[in-house]
């Protein structure tokens, strides 16, 4: 497991570097440490979140008990996305309480898009693209603005206490 970078590294403040193809033996590594690391502890992850400045971000929201080796089973919710870009929002927003592993208890109210098509890599340079709405669509979200420098407790989001957290809070 990777250890998770911590708010205020400045780190999670820059633009990150667009990965190159194919990729190197270096850049398969990372992919299958933020596997092994996002494993019981998130949804989603940022390689900025484990010091490494690339557009990197894994999701992971299959249910629990998932084994590893078959993590590339269901596409539509374990996948890898390298160079995601958001081309584009809806114009109807939702609100969710937002964690993230980088800010530890810290938790906000946040509105965002409810849905969002998002074009990126996957790990053979290929070009993909998901129309995708609700809780996957704001992990997107996160996840890609991490990638950009752009943290969710600058969003002008309340700020929550975590013992009035409900069970669909978004932990990335």
């Amino acid at each position: 497991m990777l250890k998770i970078v911590k708010y205020p590294d400045p780190i999670l403040l820059q633009e990150n570097q667009t990965v190159q193809f194919p990729l190197n033996q270096s850049t398969k590594e990372l992919i299958k440490n933020m596997w092994d690391t996002v494993q019981g502890m998130g949804i989603g992850l940022a390689a900025p979140q484990v010091g490494v400045n690339v557009r990197i971000c894994i999701i992971h929201m299959a249910k629990e008990g998932k084994s590893q080796k078959n993590l590339y089973k269901n596409k539509e919710q374990d996948f890898v996305m390298i160079n995601p870009e958001i081309i584009f929002f809806s114009e109807r927003e939702a609100l969710m309480v937002e964690g993230c592993l980088s800010f530890p208890g810290q938790f906000y109210e946040i509105w965002r898009p409810q849905g969002v098509k998002v074009k990126y890599q996957d790990e053979k340079g290929r070009i993909k693209e998901k129309t995708v709405s609700g809780l996957l669509a704001r992990v997107i979200q996160h996840e890609v603005d991490h990638l950009n420098g752009r943290l969710f407790i600058n969003m002008g989001g309340k700020k929550i206490k975590e013992e009035d957290l409900t069970e669909d809070a978004l932990i990335d």
